[in-house]
C-alpha cells in the first residue's frame, strides 16, 4: 500500500513534468508577443486568482505570520527561478537552457544536506552522474554547449530551483500543499510585478494578441495551478532530491513538444541521452531514500 502511494506521488511530479515540459516551447512562442516579466506575472495573478475563487475560505482560515515567512521565502525563490528562467530562453538556445535548468539536480541533495541535515544517499549519486551524462546528451546537439548570458541566467535558475525544492520540503511538513500552492502563486506573482514595474514597459491588456492570452491561460492553469499543487503534495511525502531527478524529465517532453510546436528534431544522441534520464529515475524510483520517520509514518 505505501508503494502504491509512493508511486501515486512520483506519478504526479512526471505529469508536473510534462505540464512544464510542453509550456517550455509554448513560452518561448509568447515570449514573442509578451515582456517576459509581464508574462510571468500575469501567469501567477491569474493563477491566484484562480486559487481564490474555489479555495479562499481554507485559504484564509489557515494563514498565521509564522507560515507567511514560510511563503515568502518559497514563493521568492520561485520567482527567483522563473524570471532567470525567462531571460536564460531570450537569450540562448532552448536545449542549452534546458540543460543546465535541470542541473537543479546537482545542488538539491548538497542543499538538503545543509539545510536538511539529510544524508547524501551514495544511490542517488550514481543517479545524478548518469542523469547528467544524459542531460549533456539530450540537450548538446552536435555542436556541444556554448556558455554565454543566457547559460549564466539558467545556472541561477537552476540554483534557485533547488533551494525552492529544499525549502518547500523543509516547511510543508507543516502546512497544507493547497494552501501553500495558493500562497506561493500569489507571493511569486506579486515579486514578478515588482521586477516587471522596474524593468519593462508595462502594455496594455487590450494590445496582447489572443496568441498571448492562450499562452498565459496555459501557463497559468496547467504551468501553475495544477504544477504546484501536485508539486507541494508530493513533496510531503518523496525525498527533494528525488524530487530533483524526476525534473530531469522535462527536457525530454520540452524536446517533444519542441518538434511538434517548433520543429526541433531531436538527434540520436538527444534519444540516447533522454534513455539515460529515465533509466536514472526509474532506478531512484526504485531505491527510494529513507524518508523522516515523521512522513514515513503519514505516507503509511
Amino acid at each position: 500500500m505505501e508503494k502504491k502511494k509512493t508511486l501515486l506521488f512520483e506519478s504526479m511530479l512526471l505529469i508536473e513534468c510534462f505540464l512544464w515540459g510542453v509550456g517550455n516551447p509554448i513560452m518561448k512562442i509568447g515570449l514573442s508577443v509578451i515582456p517576459p516579466l509581464f508574462c510571468l506575472s500575469v501567469r501567477y495573478i491569474l493563477a491566484f486568482l484562480i486559487f481564490l475563487l474555489f479555495f479562499a475560505k481554507k485559504v484564509f482560515v489557515n494563514i498565521t505570520v509564522k507560515k507567511l515567512i514560510a511563503y515568502v521565502i518559497i514563493s521568492a525563490f520561485t520567482a527567483a527561478s522563473f524570471i532567470t528562467s525567462a531571460f536564460s530562453l531570450m537569450y540562448t538556445t532552448a536545449t542549452n537552457a534546458g540543460f543546465l535548468m535541470s542541473t537543479a539536480v546537482i545542488f538539491t541533495p548538497f542543499l538538503s544536506y545543509f539545510i536538511l541535515k539529510a544524508k547524501i544517499d551514495k544511490r542517488h549519486i550514481v543517479c545524478i552522474v548518469i542523469v547528467t551524462i544524459g542531460l549533456f546528451l539530450l540537450c548538446s546537439g552536435n555542436a556541444g554547449l556554448s556558455f554565454g548570458i543566457g547559460e549564466f541566467f539558467a545556472l541561477l535558475c537552476a540554483l534557485a530551483s533547488a533551494c525552492m525544492l529544499v525549502f518547500s520540503s523543509k516547511y510543508l511538513q507543516d502546512m497544507d500543499p493547497l494552501v501553500t500552492s495558493v500562497m506561493q502563486t500569489g507571493f511569486t506573482g506579486l515579486f514578478c510585478l515588482v521586477f516587471a514595474l522596474v524593468f519593462e514597459d508595462i502594455p496594455k491588456l487590450s494590445s496582447i494578441p489572443m496568441l498571448g492570452w492562450g499562452v498565459i491561460i496555459y501557463l497559468a492553469i496547467g504551468c501553475t495551478c495544477i504544477a504546484y499543487l501536485f508539486q507541494n503534495i508530493a513533496l510531503r511525502h518523496v525525498p527533494a532530491t528525488y524530487v530533483a531527478l524526476s525534473f530531469c524529465s522535462e527536457p525530454i517532453f520540452t524536446a517533444i513538444a519542441s518538434y511538434i510546436l517548433l520543429g526541433e528534431v531531436l538527434s540520436l544522441k538527444g534519444f540516447l541521452g533522454a534513455a539515460l534520464i529515465m533509466l536514472s529515475i526509474i532506478m531512484v524510483s526504485l531505491l527510494p531514500e529513507e524518508l523522516p520517520e515523521d512522513v514515513s509514518s503519514e505516507v503509511s
